[in-house]
């Protein structure tokens, strides 16, 4: 069992952790495709070529898209003329970015693994898109209103085993 002062410690220790967890928890949904070299190009061509103007295109779009399933529909007041407006944006990005800026990536995609590879492609820019959203000084507030409701005591009791005391240089 801990002393009070070990558990102290152990939370200074972890408190670092506790935006970093629940990232990873929100972002650990997308589906992670096992990738070729080509999908790799394209994914580094797909970050690179995005601006940032591009990437609150996608951000949008992706909440408004989000935003449509019927459990999400109430958080949203977005009208019909906005999504299809979006929609437009979203589609002009996409075709610039895979037709012209990476265009020799994505066919070399398609060539070797397939159409739905590009799909795949699109992960990356997805986490690197997320990370930004995570970095938002409003969304990291809103998260850290998640965390305060978190057990951590639950959390520690659950996760730290006696080889991730002695890693965070504590002894039993």
């Amino acid at each position: 069992m801990l002393q009070a002062n070990d558990m102290t410690r152990v939370k200074n220790k972890v408190a670092w952790m506790r935006p970093l967890l629940l990232a990873a928890t929100l972002l650990g949904t997308a589906q992670i495709a096992v990738a070729g070299p080509t999908v790799d190009q394209l994914s580094d061509c797909l970050v690179k070529a995005t601006t940032a103007t591009d990437k609150t295109t996608v951000l949008q779009w992706t909440f408004v898209a989000l935003s449509t399933h019927p459990d999400l529909k109430a958080y949203s007041n977005v009208t019909e003329e906005q999504r299809g407006q979006l929609d437009q944006k979203f589609a002009q990005v996409l075709q610039r970015v895979i037709t012209e800026q990476c265009a020799v990536q994505t066919k070399a995609v398609i060539q070797a693994e397939g159409i739905q590879a590009v799909g795949d492609s699109f992960q990356e820019l997805g986490r690197t898109t997320g990370e930004e959203i995570i970095s938002n000084p409003e969304v990291k507030k809103q998260l850290r209103g998640v965390v305060r409701h978190l057990d951590l005591n639950k959390l520690i009791a659950t996760f730290l085993t006696p080889d991730i005391f002695s890693k965070l240089g504590l002894s039993k």
